[in-house]
């Protein structure tokens, strides 16, 4: 079904994003990390990393779109090969500050230029119907490789600490040279001054609220994305901690969640005519309010299923609302504004956080936090859902 462009650009979207799940440091990077620092020096890197990134969205997508996708992609992998590569020798604080400072930069140049050089391609052979599909099959070959990864990093690191290191930085170099061969998708770029560059940035993010459906959509993106990404990377974990469940325990069942979610996503998105606009944006509120406001009364394993629906949120948001982000923004400036949607993304992420914490101590744990996510799904979410089902616009001829 794919051809040209798309077909040769697709499939090393799969391998490139396959090669950066196999994150063999993922269950022994603290362990590594407080034998060099602190614990507070730990969680600090951790949170500088993610800052990083998201100060450098804009400017890193307003590079990829006026420099190309391809190179971004390139200086992406560039960095994180380096990064990989510092983290074994650094010998303390200063010295992985610098190389998590790459590592964020990297991330934040792979982060909008991916998926804007993937859709550009297929919209370039008229194909970009294919997106949900596209970005399903990436989500499940991306999950096999965090599978693997965390399987085998311990172990490796069990046989010597250098291997989990040298094989993710020999990974991401691996991604680079095959990175080379990316076609640039054709689409309008203006030449590179310090002028446009910044120009880029701001009409980029105007992108994001040019009229009145790309705000709401925007927005809509936004406040999905922040509430699931935030329960996907520790809400969901925590809760399981919460609930009592032992560690080994722990690892079974978000393993088998996963797998399970990864099933039924692919299930579902085999038949592209299942989800239309109105069912996508209906979908969400559904999901997440069933997810999250039964919280104060989750218990043992009666609890599962409940996170189970909080993780598939959070897969369905790249997989479905992605497509529909991407149709609202010109190609000239699409990979900027995916950064800016990143950005947006990981402030409200910082947000939660940050406010979450008395909450976690002092007023019932996660429970109560998953409760108040199923507010502020239903205050917010909930209205722009049914604004952008009702909306004209909604059903308007793709592409």
């Amino acid at each position: 079904m794919l051809k040209k462009i798309s077909s040769r650009n697709v499939n090393l979207y799969y391998i490139t994003q396959f090669f950066d799940s196999l994150n063999f440091n993922i269950p022994i990077i603290i362990v590594f990390l407080q034998g060099k620092v602190t614990i507070p020096q730990v969680t600090f890197l951790f949170g500088y990393r993610y800052l990083i990134q998201i100060v450098s969205e804009l400017p890193t997508g307003a590079f990829a779109d006026l420099l190309g996708k391809k190179v971004s992609i390139i200086v992406g992998f560039f960095l994180n090969t380096i990064y990989f590569s510092m983290l074994f020798f650094s010998a303390g604080f200063p010295q992985l500050i610098i190389a998590y400072t790459l590592g964020g930069i990297g991330d934040s140049f792979l982060s909008g230029s991916t998926d804007a050089l993937v859709y550009d391609s297929l919209k370039e052979d008229k194909k970009e119907s294919l997106y949900s599909k596209v970005m399903a099959k990436q989500g499940l070959i991306y999950q096999v490789g965090l599978i693997i990864g965390t399987l085998s990093g311990g172990f490796l690191y069990t046989v010597n600490h250098m291997i989990p290191f040298f094989l993710n930085a020999g990974l991401q170099l691996l991604s680079l040279i095959m990175s080379i061969n990316f076609i640039e998708p054709k689409v309008d770029s203006e030449k590179f001054t310090l002028k446009n560059y910044i120009n880029q940035m701001k009409i980029g993010t105007k992108e994001l609220f040019k009229n009145d459906h790309a705000i709401k959509i925007s927005i809509f993106y936004i406040a999905v994305g922040g509430i699931t990404w935030t329960c996907a990377m520790i809400f969901n974990s925590y809760m399981l901690v919460d609930l009592g469940f032992s560690d080994s325990a722990r690892g079974l069942i978000e393993g088998s969640l996963r797998a399970i979610n990864i099933i039924i996503i692919n299930l579902l998105i085999v038949n592209n005519k299942f989800f239309d606009r109105k069912k996508t944006f209906l979908l969400f509120p559904i999901m997440m309010l069933a997810a999250f406001l039964p919280g104060p009364w989750l218990n043992g394993y009666y609890a599962l299923p409940f996170i189970s629906l909080s993780m598939m949120a959070a897969s369905l948001r790249w997989i479905l609302l992605g497509k529909y982000t991407n149709e609202e923004y010109d190609s000239k400036y699409r990979a900027t504004a995916i950064s800016a949607l990143s950005m947006f993304v990981g402030f409200i992420y910082v947000f939660i956080m940050i406010v979450s914490g008395p909450v976690i101590a002092g007023f019932g744990g996660m429970r109560t936090i998953y409760f108040l996510l199923g507010i502020l799904t239903l205050i917010i979410i909930s209205p722009l859902a049914l604004w952008l089902i009702k909306n004209k616009l909604t059903n308007r001829p793709l592409g």
